[in-house]
């Protein structure tokens, strides 16, 4: 059977060795074999350092990205199956995009921002690409990630396929010490306009049966991730939620202070459904914590 295969793709940034440090401890199969991968993007080099002093910049560079690159290989060697290293030029996410496409890992690994954070985003354009086109799973780790023994995971559900994928995955990482599974009803949006037509007796009523009804969904999510995460020695809590999803989901992700928060990459549209596909890039801006982005 082939071995698993992440892609970790790491920027200059101060907090890329914080991002590896944190890789360390977190769990993963025996078997999981790790490709680092930077890219030397365009560099800005004004003409009046001449051309001598161009290309010393540019040596330099790529001798301290292949150190930083060694440096991670030394450490990550230490946890995983094999590790190897990749070094391209071009543009960093067109790059990422295209060894991911050729090397077809499960899982890619980002920072969220350094060197490719685009102003105004809380999430770096690498990152945010990976998010919006990586076929694959997304792991996004802040550059202030703390290390910790027994990882603490939020996973949040609506019951769709995708909330159950993650949580088949959340049930397959070893070594957790505790699991929260959340469920989130959603606040009456469009309806609540008709409804208000109504006389206010009976448009309250209609209302209050709305939210009882998304409030069993959302029960009914939890128990269904409940019953994939039966088996996992870890402690199991659960939580159900009102609010717009991304909001009260990164929120509780706060107060609960998890060392991850899983979601599926689509889920919450309609009555069951206004997208953990859509929530989940919100989730990802409003969080502080590692946020893994579960794809089919």
């Amino acid at each position: 059977m082939a071995a698993r295969r992440w892609v970790v793709a790491l920027d200059e940034s101060g907090a890329a060795e914080k991002i590896v440090h944190w890789m360390r401890t977190f769990p993963h199969p025996k078997d999981t074999v790790v490709t680092l991968v930077h890219v030397l993007g365009p560099f800005e080099i004004p003409e009046a350092i001449g051309a001598k002093g161009q290309q010393l910049l540019l040596q330099q560079q790529e001798a301290m990205v292949e150190a930083l690159l060694d440096r991670a290989r030394q450490l990550l060697e230490e946890a995983f199956a094999a590790v190897e290293v990749i070094l391209r030029e071009g543009v960093p996410s067109q790059e990422i995009l295209r060894l991911i496409r050729e090397y077809q890992p499960e899982l890619v690994i980002s920072g969220r921002g350094g060197f490719y954070q685009t102003a105004g985003l809380g999430l770096g354009s690498v990152s945010y690409r990976l998010l919006s086109y990586a076929p694959c799973s997304v792991l996004l780790v802040p550059g202030k990630v703390q290390r910790s023994g027994g990882l603490r995971v939020m996973l949040a559900t609506d019951g769709s396929t995708d909330a159950q994928r993650a949580a088949h995955v959340v049930a397959a990482l070893p070594g957790l010490r505790e699991i929260t599974v959340v469920g989130v009803a959603r606040p009456l949006g469009a309806e609540k306009l008709v409804l208000d037509r109504f006389h206010d007796s009976e448009s309250r009523k209609m209302q209050a049966e709305f939210l009882r009804h998304r409030k069993e969904v959302a029960q009914q999510a939890v128990e269904g991730a409940l019953e994939v995460l039966k088996d996992v020695p870890a402690s199991l809590r659960t939580q159900v939620l009102s609010g717009r999803p991304a909001g009260v989901i990164a929120r509780a992700a706060r107060r609960e202070k998890v060392d991850l928060l899983v979601v599926g990459s689509r889920g919450l549209t309609g009555v069951k459904a206004a997208a953990l596909g859509s929530v989940s890039h919100a989730v990802a801006q409003l969080v502080t914590c590692p946020v893994l982005i579960v794809k089919p």
